[in-house]
């Protein structure tokens, strides 16, 4: 009995953990607005694919209101390099996102 209720702990346990997502903390010298996105919302995700001409990308900007999700973009792998949120979020849009947070 007691080697069953260990096996099934661990069995929930492993299950749990292969639900989660990595999650990587980017840090972004971007200015105005992404910068000011990132500190208001409480949680700001940047989802991405590598394809073989480049990076297939979108932004998700979660917060009490609001849950938002960019349109999918493909960007050149140096451009995401350089500032991942600017391509994968355009401006007008993060400008959008920060009036309504």
């Amino acid at each position: 009995m007691k080697t069953l209720a260990t096996l099934l702990g661990a069995l929930f346990t492993t299950i749990s953990y292969a639900n989660t997502l990595p999650v990587a903390q980017i840090n972004t010298t971007e200015g105005y607005p992404y910068k000011h996105v990132i500190f208001k919302a409480q949680r700001v995700e940047l989802h991405y694919s590598e394809l073989e001409n480049g990076i297939e990308c979108r932004v998700k900007v979660v917060d009490d209101k609001l849950q938002h999700s960019s349109d999918i973009q493909q960007v050149s792998r140096k451009k995401f390099k350089q500032s991942p949120m600017a391509a994968c979020l355009t401006r007008t849009t993060a400008k959008q996102i920060l009036a309504k947070l």
